[in-house]
């Protein structure tokens, strides 16, 4: 009886379009960077956008969902759009067909907000950074 109600809750737990890709973001052959949106760096706005995206059997987005970590109530309104439009339009791998793709996105902003901020990014693993650092810290850095 135990192991059957074992079986059942962890049954819970399987992805419903399938396996789950350790490859993350090497799954998108033309991932581009999200945008830092205006309004968020003018707000303050950072945080992590979580994604899972789920990949039909013919290689096509069926459906993303995502949870946004932010100490901003804006957060997850000003994030997830650009996270979306991004992935949405990424080219998926043929070997991450039919899989559930896990990726995160961090935006995290440095130093003040300017009117032309120097937006950076950078991938490690499944997790790309979307950084914002202002004018003045970028072209004083290599004086300092």
């Amino acid at each position: 009886m135990r192991r059957i109600f074992l079986l059942t809750i962890s049954s819970l737990f399987v992805p419903v379009f399938g396996q789950t890709s350790s490859e993350g973001l090497s799954c998108f052959e033309n991932l581009t960077a999200p945008e830092f949106p205006l309004s968020a760096l003018q707000a303050h706005v950072d945080g992590t956008v979580w994604t899972t995206t789920y990949v039909s059997p013919q290689g096509t987005i069926d459906k993303i969902e995502t949870q946004v970590v932010s100490a901003w109530g804006e957060g997850p309104k000003l994030l997830t759009p650009p996270v979306e439009k991004a992935i949405r339009a990424a080219k998926i791998k043929p070997a991450c067909a039919g899989k559930s793709v896990p990726a995160i996105f961090r935006y995290q902003l440095h130093g003040e907000a300017t009117a032309s901020p120097t937006v950076t990014t950078r991938t490690e693993g499944n997790l790309m950074w979307i950084e914002s650092h202002p004018a003045s810290t970028t072209a004083t850095k290599g004086s300092h």
